[in-house]
């Protein structure tokens, strides 16, 4: 019989199987693979006798195996802190991001357009995400949970000697298996600072392929500062990736219509707006001998960039350049505007000073459809501006990324309106406010997914004294306000969310610790003996709404399914599920009733699960002549 998967999606056997297709004669005939001829495959591109370049570090295969372990755990659904939970298809979960992302591999891959992530910075002081779910320490959610109001803190300094090693634990199996949950034209947006740049840029390129880079931007994150060592810190970066560079469409900068202050009077173009002040040469230290020759003006006088190089293609470094080539400019003269200057920079055919100056023209409606290419230094999103978007609303909170800046980010790699954004570092909600915001400007409808640890913020701290123990308490109430300020504008589409919290299966077989002092065997035997007695219990004790998300995510469901109570079956809870893509019928009941039984005959053929201590084995084979391979078992 087939049976409903307990644990998030096994990566690591996908991944295998995926292999397997790509290239079969890697395997055996009983599909393991054959660790001999994958190095005689190998060694056609590279003779053993070179070397080879690596980025490697204390703890990476370990935190590689981290990445590709099941998730025991599952999403608890929160009603009372959601907004619309019925209805809205924004999503915030608090909880580890590394057991939630396995959880969501099933149900969102290939759903994402753009990840966007803020993560801890390694300063040297104290962080949390140790990745010990459900080992022999205490279990998660003992650890991070209200319990202990906040997070158990691990501290990673200098002086550890695993300063860096301790970091990128952390974040290597988090980005690996959320590039899984990509579209094929998907963006990831990484904020950095030096500290950890140059080890993550490395770390980026294996998980993304370095075909797959985009940029590193650079982000002046404050005007004013006063701290450091021989500089103070002005700046910070950010790393893009594609999933796929070749699938991406062109970025575009927004465009400022304020900068088109003329309008065409004659002509095919009348009416239209247009500006012709952008100067047509370029100074640069490269040389580019396609792009400096001579331009007549309309008196006659030919005239070039400035420069020492006569004539002009043959040009050193250091000489101006007109901004295109020649048969660029050819095809595009009618864009050339001439305006007669006595300080013209350039210079005529025989070494003197021009009068003239030559500019661009371009229209607003062309800009619109071809904006230009947005350029890799931020300057208008200081960290300023995210602690003032916080005081607006009324929440005292001084470390929030700008959410204009995340704003930015969506309109310029070209968000269509029902895209998906995952922030899983979510902070106090910069990406739900960026996107609410967004969609109230362009009428959207995209979705977010806030992901944030329930760390505790400091005792002395403003946020502490005004209510907020944790951080995942600012993001929603941050998110609640936004939501409130444009209702109170008018706007439409979805200002909801759903927030989910990580929290311990109701399953016996995901509660069991094996005891390391103890064999793989006994440890086995150890878990069967548990799940037997388990099961024998006389009553097993969930709230069917929870147990529903839990089964449903991990059966490939989104968290935004619908589920339908069916009316003519009396004697049982009958569900008919749908998230738009996929559905089925679904019954958590404790015992399925003959009269039940009769009436899915109706339904043959359909996906049909249901707990497997609800049948017997002859309620088992009636259901499989119903349903047969569509029959999956809890």
């Amino acid at each position: 019989m087939n049976k409903v998967a307990k644990q998030s999606e096994d990566i690591y056997k996908e991944k295998i199987e995926q292999l397997k297709a790509i290239y079969p004669a890697l395997f055996s005939d009983e599909g393991n693979l054959n660790e001999d001829e994958l190095q005689s495959f190998l060694k056609q591109f590279a003779s053993s006798s070179e070397g080879k370049y690596e980025f490697n570090w204390a703890g990476k295969m370990s935190a590689k195996r981290n990445a590709f372990t099941t998730s025991r755990a599952m999403l608890k659904p929160d009603k009372d802190r959601s907004i619309d939970f019925d209805k809205t298809e924004n999503l915030i979960i608090e909880g580890d991001n590394l057991e939630v992302l396995k959880l969501l591999q099933k149900s969102y891959q290939g759903k994402i357009k753009c990840i966007y992530i803020d993560p801890p910075y390694n300063t040297g002081n104290d962080f949390i995400y140790t990745d010990n779910f459900s080992d022999t320490k205490q279990a998660y959610w003992e650890k991070s949970g209200t319990t202990q109001d906040g997070v158990k803190l691990d501290t990673n300094t200098e002086s550890q000697g695993r300063y860096h090693s301790n970091w990128l634990n952390m974040i290597y199996p988090r980005l690996l298996i959320a590039r899984n949950l990509l579209k094929d034209d998907g963006v990831t947006f990484v904020s950095i600072n030096d500290s950890e740049v140059y080890n993550f840029k490395k770390l980026m390129d294996e998980i993304f392929g370095e075909e797959n880079f985009i940029a590193n931007i650079t982000r002046v994150s404050k005007t004013t500062s006063f701290r450091g060592n021989f500089f103070a810190p002005s700046k910070d970066y950010l790393l893009v990736y594609a999933k796929n560079i070749y699938s991406l469409s062109q970025f575009q900068d927004i465009v400022e219509e304020k900068q088109f202050k003329k309008t065409e009077l004659d002509g095919a173009r009348k009416g239209e707006k247009y500006r012709d002040d952008i100067a047509f040469y370029l100074s640069t230290l490269e040389t580019r001998p396609n792009q400096r020759y001579y331009i007549v003006c309309p008196d006659g006088e030919k005239v070039v960039p400035p420069g020492k190089t006569f004539p002009p293609d043959k040009p050193i470094g250091g000489d101006g350049v007109w901004r295109w080539n020649l048969e660029t400019y050819n095809q595009k003269k009618s864009l050339i505007v001439f305006k007669p200057s006595n300080r013209s920079p350039l210079i005529t055919d025989n070494g003197e000073k021009a009068h003239w100056n030559i500019y661009t023209k371009s229209y607003l409606n062309d800009k619109i459809e071809n904006g230009n290419l947005p350029r890799d230094l931020f300057t208008n999103f200081l960290n300023r501006n995210g602690s003032e978007d916080l005081k607006k609303l009324g929440i005292p909170f001084d470390f929030s990324k700008p959410s204009k800046l995340i704003r930015y980010i969506l309109k310029i790699i070209g968000t269509s309106k029902i895209d998906i954004i995952l922030d899983f570092f979510a902070g106090s909600g910069s990406t739900a406010q960026a996107v609410m915001e967004l969609n109230k400007e362009d009428r959207g409808n995209r979705k977010f997914i806030l992901v944030q640890i329930p760390e505790k913020t400091d005792e002395n701290s403003e946020a502490y004294k005004a209510g907020y123990k944790k951080i995942s308490d600012i993001c929603i109430e941050r998110v609640k306000r936004v939501a409130k300020k444009l209702s109170e504008e008018k706007a439409t589409g979805d200002i909801g969310f759903k927030v989910f919290t990580l929290s311990p299966s109701y399953f016996p077989e995901n509660l069991f610790t094996p005891d390391p002092e103890k064999t793989e065997e006994e440890n086995k035997k150890a878990l069967a003996k548990y799940i037997e007695e388990a099961s024998t219990q006389l009553e097993f004790k969930f709230d069917e709404f929870d147990l529903m998300y839990e089964v449903l995510l991990k059966d490939g469901f989104t968290l935004n399914f619908k589920a339908e109570k069916l009316t003519e079956f009396t004697k049982n809870n009958i569900y008919k599920v749908t998230d738009g893509e996929k559905h089925a019928y679904v019954t958590l009941d404790g015992d399925l009733k003959d009269e039940t039984l009769q009436k899915l005959q109706d339904y043959k053929g359909e996906r049909f699960l249901c707990l497997e201590r609800a049948i017997d084995t002859t309620k088992k084979w009636n259901l499989q002549n119903m349903f047969g391979s569509n029959l999956w078992v809890i």
